[in-house]
């Protein structure tokens, strides 16, 4: 059964389901090699600054070669010396594709222990009152009004977290 608000929507086939975690996991695995691509070339020679000042063009060379041999990785020379030195896109594109991978796996494993809720598929563990007009395709459901902890409490630190709501028992959390 497919979910809004934690409540019964309409129906889904596991399959499709599990079928869009397959094509998220498949483009999040291309946006990664893409963006791994770009650590392969180097700035071997540069020197301080990106100039390749008091370095021959034949050390440049060579040196590359002997890591290409040494690795097995299909390194290249950059041709702007300067920018590959000054400059770390290539590194934030590499994290920006892997936090994207890591935000897609986490929303969609934190979706599983959703499938046994109700009501009417699953076994009702958990019931949040109706509170909000809801959906324009489904006539007549009301959406619940419940609160959430946004990903910012794991990243701040925030490792415990309090709860004082009607239905559950008052107690706390450890994230």
């Amino acid at each position: 059964m497919g979910r809004t608000h934690l409540q019964d929507a309409v129906p889904i086939r596991m399959g499709q389901e599990f079928g869009a975690y397959a094509n998220v996991l498949s483009r999040d695995i291309a946006r990664i090699d893409r963006a791994a691509q770009g650590l392969l070339v180097v700035n071997m020679g540069a020197t301080a600054v990106g100039t390749g000042l008091n370095a021959t063009p034949a050390y440049m060379d060579s040196v590359v070669k002997h890591l290409v041999e040494q690795t097995g990785f299909a390194l290249k020379q950059a041709e702007d010396l300067v920018d590959a030195t000054q400059n770390t896109d290539a590194y934030m594109e590499l994290s920006a594709a892997l936090k994207v991978c890591a935000v897609n796996i986490s929303k969609n494993v934190q979706r599983h222990p959703l499938d046994g809720l109700g009501p009417k598929a699953g076994l009702n563990e958990l019931n949040v009152p109706a509170r909000q007009p809801g959906s324009s395709i489904m006539p007549g459901k009301v959406n619940p009004v419940y609160g959430r902890s946004d990903e910012s409490d794991r990243l701040s630190g925030d490792r415990q977290r309090s709860y004082d709501q009607p239905g559950l028992r008052s107690g706390t959390v450890r994230a």
